[in-house]
């Protein structure tokens, strides 16, 4: 008896509850009607969990029953009842434009309501019928383009809390940082609005801005949707497109997945994050390919549609075995170029210079920590810098991680060495390497040698720099090498300044033949990392014609060209398409221009003009000549622009990850799908749609 009875208490409360709710959510319904009550319980939320736990009153449903009830069973709305019946569609359901009800999509509901309800239109004749629903459709969409035109205007307030949000997400801020900007802008809008006569209206209005940290991370979320669908409409448009993968670990020590593709849209390239993925458990090859493949199905993403695939060149990304890469290839059933990003390769030759380089990094480090790990130690060395008025005011501290850490630490170290040496004394600390000669010539050697591969490594760090553009770079740096050999060879020691200071005040400079055998010792390593360089960028080497055609097919011959990883796309009359290409001017002289371009470009560059508004990006300006050609030369096209999507380094994912680390701080607490929020919002070339994301809230005023 209890249990019946608190049955019939809970059945009670549930229906007060769905009661309650229909009455908030529907205050315009009928009350005695209980068919539109009980069709407005089945729109809201808290019917399901009512009924999920209350037992059911009715016997279980028929096989054939529940196949009815399936989505793809006929109950789709149908554009014939609009002219018939005048129901229109609204968010999957009919509604009727007469009295505003919805009604089932089923024909024999909507003919049933609107013979009931609408009796005196039904027995109209068919023209006068047909004409008098024509005319109330009209009206219905009049008015609903008049409420929307209402609320883009009205909702200014939204759209400003979303443009603020934006602008906190840009610059990494907290999310809470909101109030904050809104109490930065009342306390100078005394200031700055004294003499408008309607100072008092815009103050009341920037107080009513919804800015709570609540209110910024609804638009932040609001605001990566828009841009992931933007995202997937240009992937959905674009021919092929290149992939970036690169796993890392964020400050949490919680692995991370970043997915970014770089494809053409329009004349615009594109490299954009697909999505920052969360790999709870292992990180091998398997499991990156099923984390990308879910990436790629929740996004409508094509798989075979990817030419090459560009990673840090770990074991569980490009493994022979159970590689990603292994994986993918059998999912697209063609071949995609691999490539390791360069700027790792780079960084790799640069560490793998030296056994002497390392013992020289571990004394430089030990004695720099001495200083710097210590407060009391940092603060007297501090003062013997600023008394002695050297350039520096402290010492750089060596991280293995960051790529340019090594070059600075040892040029720091030798600038401030007198005073390093003369600070150990002080202390006690013996450190005989400090007046070793040898040692001493190998920190100069190493100093002036790690700086050049930073030059190097700066020139490496661009996104949207194309494979071409790189991999010139590094032939550069490769004929750079051979000079500096020659150039240690002569003892002329121009480009190791630092060397020959060293050498010139040294006491033991006057016996020529040590400085010989020193030459000839530091000829042969910069010889040892010229040949590491070229071993590691062979693929490059044999790729190098192919990547030419990108910016010269005017010059390229189509024997030379590597296409073995390219057959499944259709370049089935490339061949007689280039000769054409080739015999004509007018086409080739495009390219002539291109190339002139690039070089304004790289001038503009190098002179420090990079935000010059009369050229382009090199990739868009690519892009915009090859875009030019007629579809006489569709196979060429589709071939350059598959050059230009390629990935030359991972740059683009170190960079997301640091902007992860510094959005996910110890001091934030942000669940994963918010940090990827404001990851993809920083790092995004695309623009929010305002308008559109305001027309969707309704206004609210900040309390």
């Amino acid at each position: 008896m209890r249990t019946d009875c608190a049955t019939k208490t809970r059945r009670r409360s549930g229906l007060s509850a769905c009661r309650g709710s229909v009455w908030d959510v529907e205050c315009g319904a009928r009350a005695g009607s209980w068919r539109a009550v009980a069709g407005l319980l089945n729109r809201v939320g808290p019917m399901k969990r009512v009924c999920s736990r209350t037992p059911s009153l009715e016997p279980e449903m028929t096989a054939a029953k529940k196949a009815k009830l399936k989505p793809d069973s006929g109950r789709s709305f149908q554009q014939a009842w609009t002219e018939s019946f005048g129901v229109i569609e609204r968010n999957g359901k009919a509604l009727c434009i007469l009295c505003s009800e919805s009604v089932v999509c089923r024909t024999s509901s909507v003919r049933r309501h609107f013979d009931t309800n609408h009796k005196s239109v039904a027995e109209l004749g068919e023209t006068e019928r047909k004409e008098f629903l024509e005319g109330k459709l009209r009206k219905c969409h009049s008015q609903y383009l008049s409420f929307c035109n209402h609320l883009s205007k009205s909702n200014h307030l939204t759209a400003a809390s979303f443009q603020i949000s934006l602008c906190i997400v840009k610059h990494g801020k907290p999310l809470s940082d909101g109030d904050f900007v809104k109490m930065a802008m009342l306390s100078g809008s005394d200031s700055l609005f004294h003499d408008f006569p309607n100072k008092d209206k815009i103050m009341q209005r920037i107080s009513e801005m919804p800015l709570s940290r609540n209110t910024v991370k609804d638009r932040v979320l609001r605001m990566a949707g828009d841009v992931s669908q933007q995202l997937t409409t240009d992937l959905q448009k674009a021919a092929c497109y290149s992939m970036c993968l690169y796993e890392s670990t964020d400050i949490n020590n919680h692995a991370k997945l970043a997915v970014i593709l770089r494809y053409a849209v329009g004349d615009i390239m594109r490299e954009e994050l697909v999505k920052l993925v969360s790999l709870p458990g292992r990180t091998e090859g398997i499991d990156i390919y099923n984390a990308v493949m879910e990436t790629f199905l929740s996004q409508d993403i094509r798989p075979e549609k990817v030419v090459s695939v560009t990673s840090d060149g770990a074991p569980h990304m490009i493994g022979a075995t159970s590689g990603f890469v292994q994986f993918f290839v059998k999912e697209t059933k063609h071949p995609v170029i691999q490539f390791h990003c360069i700027i790792h390769q780079e960084a790799l030759c640069a560490r793998e210079g030296s056994k002497k380089l390392d013992d020289i990094l571990r004394d430089v480090t030990k004695m720099v920590n001495y200083i710097m790990a210590r407060a009391r130690n940092f603060r007297q060395f501090q003062a013997l810098l600023d008394e002695v008025q050297t350039q520096y005011n402290a010492l750089l501290m060596y991280n293995k991680v960051q790529w340019l850490s090594r070059g600075r630490v040892l040029e720091r170290f030798v600038a401030c060495l007198d005073e390093i040496r003369l600070f150990m004394n002080e202390k006690g600390q013996d450190y005989p390497q400090l007046t070793d000669m040898a040692w001493l010539n190998n920190l100069m050697f190493f100093t002036d040698f790690t700086l050049h591969f930073n030059v190097l490594n700066k020139k490496l760090q661009s996104i949207g720099k194309t494979a071409e553009r790189m991999f010139y770079d590094i032939k550069t740096f490769e004929k750079k090498l051979q000079v500096f050999e020659r150039d240690l060879e002569s003892g002329q020691l121009k480009y190791f300044p630092n060397l020959k200071i060293h050498l010139d005040n040294t006491t033991f400079s006057d016996h020529p033949t040590s400085h010989q055998e020193i030459y000839k010792e530091f000829s042969s390593l910069v010889a040892a990392a010229k040949a590491n360089i070229s071993n590691r960028f062979l693929q490059f080497h044999k790729m190098e014609t192919t990547l030419c055609f990108l910016t010269s097919p005017d010059k390229a011959k189509f024997e030379e060209l590597d296409l073995s990883c390219l057959h499944w796309l259709d370049f089935g009359n490339l061949e007689m398409e280039l000769l054409e290409f080739q015999e004509s001017s007018i086409w080739k002289n495009k390219f002539f221009d291109l190339r002139a371009t690039l070089e304004k470009i790289e001038t503009l560059a190098c002179e420090g003009m990079t935000k010059d508004r009369t050229v382009g990006s090199p990739e868009n300006e690519i892009l915009k000549v090859w875009n030019s050609l007629p579809n006489n030369f569709k196979s060429m096209k589709a071939l350059g622009i598959a050059f230009l999507t390629l990935f030359g380094s991972s740059y683009a994912c170190e960079q997301l990850f640091s902007a992860l680390n510094y959005i996910k701080s110890d001091t934030r607490k942000q669940t994963d799908d918010v940090s990827a929020a404001c990851v993809a919002l920083k790092l995004t070339k695309y623009e929010p749609r305002f308008d559109k994301l305001s027309a969707c809230i309704q206004q609210q005023r900040s309390h």
